[in-house]
């Protein structure tokens, strides 16, 4: 604390202590304005004062200043203390950052080129399943282009294979255009699905088409409805029940299974062929994925069709491992049931 004249003289001190920094000087303007300021305010880099302007100070009765002043030396000590302790707590959560980022990089860069080598993949397997039905058009076009009466029933055969691939090639075109609207997520036509008729039209249908193959329906007692799209839905019942007949024997039973199971609806489709081999299981709901056996043709997109559509109602499809007591296929589909 100190006591000064009008013209900024020191008339009394009161120090607080040996170590503390030394006061700036203080001039008769300079004790005037800060006369004038209500809150305390910064002396040079060591304090902060507040300067009182007093009627009568000393002998001469001609008044003064009274300047309460506290050192700022300690405080700015604890900041740069802070600030080491900051600085050095930051450093390692940098560098986390910092490695952080780089791995989320490299993840990103090998997300991107392993899409890219799907997309790759995915554009040859769909140019290698439309060419060969363009060569075998092509070829029995030839065929029918013969005048000869005499090679009329050929001419008649190549042009029900010219038929026949032309339907393939349709289909093929329609299932992918399909997968890509699935894909970019189109909006489907939702609306109150009951999955328990779906899956006895499924099966009947199944049964009618083919006779030799028994198909037999499980429902679990209870409500089986969904919010979904009727269409896609019983193309995913319908693709998974193909997909059991095409690649079993005849006579191999294929069972349709429909239940609830924590919220969800489920849809099974089990059979008691040969399975599925174990290099493939990695890999079945990838398009144009189809097995060395195959006993049909097919344009190896009827599972990742059942992928698609259950992805595009919430769900999931899953094939379950398999077991001691059942060597065949087993495939679920979990979709959200209505809240």
């Amino acid at each position: 604390m100190l006591v000064l004249d009008m013209r900024g003289r020191v008339v009394a001190r009161h120090p607080g202590g040996d170590d503390l920094p030394a006061f700036p000087v203080l001039t008769a303007d300079r004790l005037k304005a800060y006369a004038t300021r209500s809150a305390p305010s910064a002396f040079g880099e060591s304090y902060r004062a507040k300067v009182v302007r007093r009627a009568e100070v000393g002998r001469d009765h001609q008044g003064g200043y009274v300047v309460t002043a506290r050192s700022t030396a300690d405080d700015r000590r604890a900041v740069e203390r802070l600030l080491q302790v900051e600085t050095a707590a930051a450093l390692p959560l940098l560098a986390t950052v910092l490695i952080g980022a780089r791995r989320l990089g490299r993840r990103e860069v090998r997300e991107r080129q392993d899409t890219e080598r799907r997309l790759r993949e995915f554009m040859a397997a769909a140019g290698h399943e439309l060419r060969n039905p363009l060569t075998t058009i092509s070829g029995y076009a030839e065929l029918a282009r013969l005048g000869d009466a005499g090679h009329e029933p050929m001419r008649q055969e190549a042009l029900g294979r010219i038929t026949t691939e032309v339907g393939r090639m349709s289909t093929l075109i329609d299932e992918l255009v399909l997968l890509t609207r699935l894909d970019f997520g189109q909006p489907l036509r939702l609306t109150c699905v009951d999955l328990a008729q779906l899956c006895r039209d499924a099966v009947s249908a199944a049964r009618d088409c083919h006779p030799d193959r028994p198909v037999r329906l499980l429902l679990a007692p209870g409500d089986h409805t969904v919010t979904g799209d009727p269409l896609r839905l019983h193309q995913l019942v319908a693709n998974l029940l193909a997909n059991a007949r095409v690649h079993t024997p005849p006579g191999t039973t294929t069972t349709l299974g429909l239940g609830t199971e924590d919220g969800h609806r489920v849809i099974e489709v089990l059979d008691d062929g040969p399975g599925i081999p174990d290099e493939l299981r990695a890999r079945l709901f990838d398009p144009f994925v189809r097995g060395e056996e195959t006993r049909a043709a097919g344009s190896g997109l009827g599972l990742s069709i059942v992928a698609a559509i259950a992805t595009a109602h919430g769900g999931v499809v899953t094939l379950e491992p398999s077991e001691p007591s059942h060597r065949g296929a087993w495939f679920r589909v979990r979709i959200p049931a209505p809240s």
